[in-house]
């Protein structure tokens, strides 16, 4: 069984106020081309297709134009869940009527009970999808008590009635406790409540994870993020960006390949004196790459965004040197701060007004009133 396995399209992103839209259809396209390349027996999405709940019509056109080529011209199938990113609801539309085209859209708990089989010449693979959920949703279809991303995950696999005999793989939307992240991602949670433990997903054969935007396996080399389809940060500078190709043997041994996708525009950052760097231009090949840009000039400077923006015309961010270690610092410190719960930070706020700490009381009627906003915020 081949596989190509992406994830993280974010469809419709802008970057620093820039549309992406003309950059990911240059990425959809060689993904296309590798589908008519290496012919794998079905395309697997680990979510964030697009980059909001509501995403803009172009965005949609594109995955639609997509589709239409995948399964028309090149009849392989495509198994699809929903990321944090994606409106599960809407991109579930008329799921079961379009799985019969071979567009499986995974984006419900339902959904996710029955597994996609699909043949080779050794017998069935069966495919099973877990949209992105949080520790609460899960808590409600499950009837279990649920405290974090772990816990979900671990409830919801304990409902999927894979055969240990057969060959299974597994798709899923989560942050793997110790991989590697970019800025880019949005976080699931705050204190360190979103991680998932790599060993839940030892008994599959493969397991085709989305969410965290560079290439990398976990634990083993079967428990894998494709990564993103391009860049989306400054931090991602240094990514090499792909699909990954999965070859499933007879016996369920998997092979895997890292299948690079070149963007139209690299995203760079360029460091140096507004006169080197304005020098350095005009022996760059890649001018148009998406830029940001550290001068390191002490003295003020009149203009350089405009007179970078000359020789370089998309740099989209540009920064002072002499402030990066205060900037590091107040960035270094503010996530510290994030990894703290809601609950801890309004708890040290009561404690400064009140001049006392919150009682144990008070503190399960906040921590209810917290989950009751949660739930209404997902449910707008």
């Amino acid at each position: 069984m081949r596989i190509l396995h992406t994830s993280d399209w974010h469809l419709g992103r802008l970057f620093h106020q820039l549309s992406l839209l003309d950059d990911q259809r240059y990425c959809v396209d060689q993904v296309l081309q590798y589908i008519e390349q290496y012919k794998p027996d079905v395309v697997v999405i680990a979510g964030d297709i697009y980059d909001r709940s509501v995403p803009p019509s172009a965005a949609v056109a594109l995955f639609n134009e997509f589709v239409n080529q995948c399964l028309t011209n090149y009849k392989v199938p495509i198994i699809a869940i929903s990321g944090n990113h994606d409106g599960a609801e809407r991109l579930g539309f008329a799921a079961n009527q379009l799985k019969q085209s071979g567009l499986h859209l995974i984006t419900s708990f339902e959904q996710m009970l029955e597994p996609v089989i699909l043949e080779d010449q050794h017998g069935p693979v069966y495919f099973w999808g877990v949209p992105f959920h949080d520790p609460a949703q899960v808590a409600q279809f499950t009837q279990q008590t649920v405290k974090d991303y772990n816990q979900a995950h671990q409830a919801l696999l304990t409902h999927l009635s894979h055969q240990q005999t057969a060959r299974n793989v597994l798709i899923s939307h989560c942050y793997l406790d110790g991989a590697s992240e970019s800025e880019s991602e949005r976080p699931l949670s705050i204190g360190g409540a979103d991680r998932v433990d790599w060993q839940l997903f030892k008994d599959f054969n493969y397991t085709a994870l989305g969410h965290l935007h560079q290439p990398q396996y976990k634990g083993q080399t079967n428990i894998r993020y494709s990564g993103s389809l391009m860049k989306y940060s400054f931090s991602e500078q240094h990514h090499k960006k792909a699909l990954t190709k999965v070859d499933i043997n007879k016996d369920g041994e998997v092979k895997t390949e890292q299948l690079a996708l070149i963007p139209k525009h690299d995203v760079r950052v360029l460091t140096g004196s507004l006169t080197e760097l304005i020098e350095r231009a005009e022996h760059d090949n890649a001018r148009n790459d998406y830029l940001q840009v550290v001068l390191t000039d002490k003295e003020a400077l009149l203009n350089p965004m405009a007179r970078l923006r000359q020789v370089y015309p998309n740099v989209l961010e540009l920064r002072k040197q002499r402030f990066q270690a205060q900037v590091g610092d107040t960035i270094a410190a503010a996530r510290e701060q994030l990894k703290r719960s809601d609950l801890d930070v309004f708890a040290d706020f009561f404690n400064q007004v009140q001049e006392q700490p919150i009682s144990e009381q008070q503190r399960q009627h906040l921590a209810a009133l917290i989950e009751d906003i949660a739930k209404q915020e997902r449910n707008e």
